[in-house]
């Protein structure tokens, strides 16, 4: 459990580092905007919110390991930095809508065999690695495998819930790779896992509502680690139905 500790404490670490050094960028934009020395055409730029977006994407790509979060906001903010960078006169907010489903229709694709163990990429296993993508809709699983491998959980105006309650981990760091926008997912995972979050969330929120028990043994070959991005939308991890 010594190295769950330490991945957990690192994370929250980074994620310091990358809150600080944009409250640090956005405070000496603001100096320098309340000096002048900033040309009043380049404040539109810089105040505005693909610029936001751009910079915070640019910090979570260059100070995260999941690069996931940082490609998003990147991409949505720069396409929309566009039109106020070289004052183009085409009204663009009318592709806001758009611009956000070939985006998110880029990464979904862009994920398709990502962590994906590679005996199971091109087959349908039963229910060791589970594929599961939501978009309008939503649904239930319960997962009986004893030899769970992680997956993909993908949701996009749409929920789903994923009951592990009666399964087992299959050796090793085991890995689910969720994407939420304008939906969310509920993972139901029994008590004695091994379970790492790694999940960011943007104008979102990921609720860790396990109940810890002092009557079991995590067995030490076996994590599960729930990564991903949320934007727009939650995700729940619990041990209860």
């Amino acid at each position: 459990m010594r190295h769950h500790h330490e991945s957990e404490n690192k994370n929250k670490e980074s994620n310091r580092i990358v809150f600080g050094i944009f409250l640090i960028v956005f405070g000496c934009l603001l100096v320098l905007k309340n000096m002048d020395f900033i040309p009043y055409y380049m404040e539109a730029v810089l105040f505005s919110w693909p610029a936001l977006l751009f910079g915070l994407g640019a910090l979570f790509y260059v100070g995260k390991k999941d690069k996931t979060t940082g490609f998003v906001l990147m991409a949505v903010g720069g396409i929309f930095l566009l039109p106020l960078l070289f004052n183009w006169g085409f009204h663009w907010r009318g592709l806001f809508w758009p611009v956000i489903l070939i985006v998110v229709g880029v990464f979904i694709i862009r994920r398709r065999n990502e962590n994906m163990p590679n005996h199971q990429k091109g087959t349908d296993n039963k229910l060791d690695y589970i594929d599961e993508l939501n978009v309008f809709g939503g649904g239930e699983k319960m997962i009986n495998t004893k030899d769970f491998k992680g997956g993909k959980i993908t949701c996009l105006f749409g929920g789903t819930e994923l009951n592990l309650t009666h399964a087992d981990l299959a050796e090793g760091t085991n890995v689910i790779d969720i994407f939420a926008m304008f939906g969310g997912c509920v993972l139901i995972i029994p008590s004695d896992w091994d379970v790492r979050v790694e999940v960011s969330a943007v104008l979102g929120g990921v609720a860790d509502k396990r109940i810890p028990t002092t009557n079991y043994i995590v067995e030490p070959k076996k994590e599960l680690v729930i990564k991903g991005f949320v934007a727009l939308g939650g995700c729940e991890i619990k041990s209860y139905k």
